[in-house]
């Protein structure tokens, strides 16, 4: 096996540091971890900081992905659809690790809605952390397609389009459903999914600004660039999000409009950190992603039986700490079985 450069290695190392540190946000997100002591400060925390994770891992993967792209259809085609293939047997076994919980919760209850059933599965995610699988899949191939089919300035106005139209469904939607032909539009929407944030609105143009970062991006001859640029856009980030939320905008806080220069600028300045890549760290923040919904709730089992919900449910940060120790761990620990498991030389075939 031909062995990466050294350089080419560091390179990508930040990257892999950013993500393991936006997967806590992700636990974050789903567990609140300041609300025991003021619900306004988790707010900034989870509905404005935390909602980096999520686009810096879209824009993570469309760059690791495109650029390998070569320009030869049928190369790029077989390679896209071996990331895919590999996307969708991760997406396969979440969606079984998810299926008792998805029972227990009483999803099948009244019995099986197929139409509702299918839509979960392409579109919404059959539980509530799972929605990025699809969201990636039907990302990467729309925006393959229209790179390819596009100039590059129709190509950069129709993702950017895309993403208005995701972020008047979600943190613009209070704004946008004062006018009757758009609220028309998005009652509609709202008819077929959930949320705004899928592959259609939201993965694309994180995608695609990957795609440019790996394909038309020069290094910066000031390093500090993306820092300043961090910080400036964090800060437009929350005034938008403090904004939108005391105006009572909001249906959901997934997009906001300056989160694409924020996420543009922590992956630059990701990439500016030159440490050794790992492989095994990208995969312990993909399964932090995946298991932290499921490592949750056995703490919330487990300290319920055992007489501590006080103190590990109840103590917000408390609780936020045990699911991002007990999640790191169970995730070392499958990121481990799964490399042994890769490295287990196959069988000799009989022959008869």
């Amino acid at each position: 096996m031909m062995m990466k450069p050294r350089g080419a290695n560091r390179r990508y190392g930040g990257i892999d540091l950013v993500k393991l540190a936006a997967s806590f946000l992700v636990i974050a997100i789903h567990t609140g971890p300041l609300l025991t002591y003021d619900e306004y400060a988790d707010f900034l925390i989870t509905g404005i900081v935390g909602r980096l994770a999520v686009p810096f891992f879209f824009m993570a993967s469309g760059y690791l992905l495109f650029r390998k792209l070569t320009g030869k259809g049928r190369e790029d085609r077989s390679m896209i659809n071996r990331y895919a293939l590999k996307v969708a047997l991760l997406y396969l076994a979440a969606m079984m690790i998810y299926l008792p919980l998805n029972v227990y919760k009483g999803d099948f209850d009244q019995g099986i809605s197929w139409p509702a059933l299918a839509r979960d599965i392409v579109i919404d995610g059959t539980f509530y952390h799972l929605w990025y699988l699809p969201a990636l899949l039907i990302g990467i191939y729309m925006v393959y397609g229209l790179y390819r089919l596009l100039p590059r300035w129709a190509f950069a106005v129709l993702v950017c389009l895309l993403y208005a139209i995701g972020v008047m469904g979600d943190s613009y939607y209070g704004l946008a459903v004062q006018e009757p032909h758009l609220k028309a539009m998005y009652d509609w929407l709202f008819a077929g999914f959930d949320y705004t944030r899928n592959g259609f609105f939201f993965a694309p143009v994180f995608l695609a600004m990957g795609l440019c970062m790996a394909k038309h991006s020069a290094t910066p001859k000031v390093r500090y660039v993306y820092p300043v640029a961090l910080l400036i856009s964090i800060g437009v980030l929350f005034l938008e999000g403090i904004l939108l939320r005391d105006a009572g905008f909001p249906r959901h806080d997934s997009m906001y409009i300056a989160l694409l220069p924020a996420v543009y600028a922590l992956f630059g300045m990701a990439m500016q950190i030159k440490i050794s890549s790992s492989a095994r760290a990208g995969a312990i923040a993909q399964w932090i992603y995946l298991l932290h919904p499921a490592v949750l709730v056995a703490i919330r089992g487990i300290a319920g039986a055992a007489g501590m919900k006080p103190i590990l449910v109840d103590h917000s940060l408390v609780h936020y700490i045990a699911v991002c120790v007990f999640t790191t761990i169970v995730s070392i620990l499958a990121a481990r079985l799964l490399d042994a498991l890769g490295r287990m030389p196959l069988p000799p075939v009989k022959r008869s």
